[in-house]
């Protein structure tokens, strides 16, 4: 098994992979965004796969001291010895490009209206304009990406009402194919949804991405969110009735945010020496 190539974007710099038999993309774990990125990514491409979203097929990859990536860039090789190990793995589709938002802004919006509501299910706030995690193929089959960035296992596990905040609704409202949705519309998502044997997919799950405990957590919490059906009517009407952020007060949540991180490194440079 060796590297042929690797991706200079973003904080997981995708290896591809060649295993003598096929080539895979390899979002390397070390570089994931998140507590539960790795199940957050399985999770939605998995689930948008059965409900009808052409989303990516995952697989689990093994990465072991037998694999080549001498030749790579020194960051990336730093990257791979740290993700040694259970990582999350995609065909490699060669000649993909990315679908543009000049492309998605000339198409009906009720196109996109299950992407968008497998979005909002996710709470993944990463789809934005300038980042629309979608791609085309050889044969120019539009493809759904990217769920490492969802939330909703650190709301389910942990316990967070993430589904009230603020910020994380304002995200979901700039979502490129946000929507008013039609109650017919959300019925029909939530009915396939309710017939996923969500319990099964998440029985054979290796170890390494969920724990016996937290996979009888995660079972309660899929029971209760289906007695509720997810809790969507009211999610959507949170993200439709929520204010989106001026550009005012965007320059002023980034000068706090700023602010405060400046006090915490010149608090931590004053610290005396032990």
């Amino acid at each position: 098994m060796k590297v042929i190539e690797y991706k200079l974007g973003g904080s997981s710099f995708p290896i591809i992979v060649d295993d003598g038999t096929q080539i895979f993309l390899v979002k390397l774990s070390a570089g994931m965004s998140g507590e539960y990125s790795l199940l957050s990514e399985w999770f939605g491409n998995v689930i948008g796969k059965k409900l009808g979203i052409n989303t990516r097929q995952p697989k689990w990859i093994y990465l072991t001291d037998l694999l080549e990536y001498n030749n790579v860039y020194i960051e990336v090789r730093d990257l791979i010895e740290k993700s040694m190990g259970l990582n999350i793995s995609f065909e490699y589709i060669e000649n993909a490009k990315d679908f543009s938002l000049l492309e998605s802004e000339s198409m009906a919006k009720e196109k996109f209206i299950d992407v968008y509501l497998l979005d909002v299910l996710m709470l993944n706030i990463d789809r934005t304009v300038n980042n629309l995690n979608l791609m085309r193929d050889d044969e120019d089959n539009l493809i759904v990406s990217d769920f490492e960035s969802s939330l909703i296992f650190n709301e389910m596990l942990n316990g967070r009402a993430l589904y009230k905040d603020e910020r994380i609704l304002q995200c979901l409202k700039t979502n490129p194919f946000y929507q008013k949705v039609e109650s017919r519309e959300l019925d029909i998502f939530t009915n396939k949804l309710n017939e996923l044997d969500l319990e099964l997919l998440i029985f054979d799950l290796p170890s390494e991405v969920l724990s016996s405990q937290n996979r009888e957590k995660l079972q309660k919490e899929f029971e209760a969110k289906r007695n509720i059906n997810w809790g969507l009517t009211d999610l959507l009407d949170r993200i439709d009735n929520v204010s989106l952020e001026t550009d005012e007060e965007k320059e002023k949540r980034i000068k706090r945010n700023r602010e405060k991180l400046e006090k915490l490194v010149n608090s931590k440079l004053h610290q005396p020496l032990v």
